[in-house]
């Protein structure tokens, strides 16, 4: 049916007022929504069909004021919490370094280092910020693939160090964002979908496996175990929730219990638990760490083991800005400073989950999931080995490690995080692909023009404002 000049001329403007494009072709389908509506209700009264349409126009009210309107309600907006939480982190974790530097060889050229990738950071930070996000949603497979043979190209390029091969490592973090795409375009396809999720998980699984780094496997199979799961205890897969979750989790199961029953894990286990059985072997470091932390001080510098007296903590201790950088905080200054950078690392991660919650678009959700899960992970493994607790090794603490590769990574996600919770809210899923309420933007009521906004409250214009 072809549309009444009029109505497009009102579309028109009202969009022409609107600001961010992404929500031009919803608000247009929505307010000429209405206006058919409007239109045939007056056609119902008997009125000809044009002087319905003017009547329709007319009730909804000046098209710049409508527009100007809806364009200062629903005009994406930084997430000034996160913003400032990241700047903390960034300030912390250079003000640590700052006094941990000069106790390592090298440690203020490597200071000076981190201090410019800092910078190239907040770069790819904005960079991000200002892109699409839904791109994701858009061509994730692609995506997902081009990462993986980016991956493997640099394995091909690159030689390892200690057995791994380092730069190729890195990029691991960025599987669990892009599985969320991936989840996204998968949904509604039932079994299928469920399966072709699976398949390229193993994709990124096995290449974390030969790059290799257990402490990246583990995290890329948490956060996809995580991200899938709660695609399907949603339903976004259109399936029985008990037979998908079985699909999923058989296979993991299997594979643990493989683990296990080569000894590798338990081994693993019982060091975490106790170092001390081999205090000089693969136990050593951990032992190291309880022996440095039992000496610790609430406040101020701790005291070092007898039997290594005369030898300082940065020479007993590998890496005191980068993998141990908590261990050597907490015997050189106290619990105090570690107790403040955990809680802020944990305010940051409470607050993006809180954020995540309130996401009404379905790949929002996810992304900023995958992304917030990546985050908690590493903060997890990093913290537990720093206080002797060796099951996997440390990645990064975000943004206060030393680690110019992982900072840039984690930058570029907080990066995408900001551009989801900027302008997720206005993205809507197709009707026909997912079942997740979304607030409509306008909506008649009492003869009055109820415009939401973007918090979900709402303000009312009446046709004769």
């Amino acid at each position: 049916m072809q549309r009444h000049i009029k109505v497009q001329q009102y579309l028109e403007t009202v969009c022409s007022q609107i600001r961010c494009k992404k929500i031009h072709a919803d608000i247009w389908e929505e307010i000429e929504n209405h206006i058919i509506d409007q239109k045939e209700a007056y056609k119902a009264q008997g009125i000809d069909e044009e002087v319905a349409t003017i009547k329709a126009l007319e009730q909804m009210g000046d098209p710049v004021i409508v527009g100007t309107e809806l364009d200062r309600t629903h005009r994406p907006k930084p997430e000034w919490s996160i913003i400032a939480l990241t700047a903390l982190l960034l300030i912390t974790g250079t003000v640590i370094r700052s006094f941990t530097s000069p106790q390592e060889l090298n440690g203020i050229e490597l200071f000076n280092k981190q201090l410019f990738f800092t910078l190239v950071g907040l770069g790819l930070m904005v960079l991000f910020y200002h892109m699409d996000f839904t791109v994701l949603g858009k061509h994730p497979k692609t995506v997902f693939l081009l990462l993986a043979v980016v991956i493997v190209f640099l394995i091909g390029l690159s030689k390892p160090a200690l057995g791994r091969y380092r730069y190729a490592s890195y990029l691991l973090l960025l599987f669990p964002t892009l599985f969320a795409g991936v989840v996204y375009s998968m949904r509604n396809r039932g079994y299928t979908g469920i399966i072709g999720c699976g398949i390229l998980f193993a994709v990124s699984f096995i290449i974390s496996m030969v790059i290799p780094s257990t402490s990246s496997c583990v995290l890329l199979t948490l956060s996809c175990l995580i991200v899938l799961t709660i695609a399907i205890s949603k339903g976004w897969f259109g399936v029985k929730k008990l037979y998908a979750l079985l699909l999923v989790y058989l296979p993991v199961i299997g594979v643990l219990a493989a683990i296990f029953a080569s000894g590798i894990l338990s081994e693993r286990i019982a060091l975490a638990i106790n170092p001390s059985i081999d205090p000089h072997g693969k136990g050593y470091t951990g032992a190291i760490i309880r022996q440095l932390l039992s000496g610790a001080q609430f406040i101020g510098q701790g005291n070092v083991p007898e039997y290594f007296q005369g030898v300082s903590a940065p020479q007993i201790l590998p890496g005191i800005n980068s993998d141990l950088l908590i261990t050597y905080i907490i015997h050189r200054f106290g619990w105090l400073v570690f107790f403040i950078t955990a809680a802020l690392l944990i305010l940051f991660i409470v607050r993006t989950f809180m954020l995540c919650l309130k996401q009404k678009s379905v790949l929002a959700q996810l992304v900023s999931t995958a992304i917030t899960l990546t985050f908690a992970i590493q903060t997890i493994f990093y913290i537990s080995v720093n206080l002797g607790f060796q099951l996997f090794g440390p990645l990064s603490l975000p943004l206060i490690s030393q680690s110019s590769s992982y900072l840039l990574i984690n930058m570029s996600l907080v990066g995408i995080l900001l551009s989801v919770f900027k302008t997720g809210y206005f993205i809507k899923d197709k009707e026909d692909s997912i079942k997740t309420a979304v607030n409509p933007f306008i909506k008649f009521e009492d003869g009055k023009l109820i415009i939401y906004v973007s918090d979900g409250q709402y303000r009312h214009r009446s046709r004769h404002d």
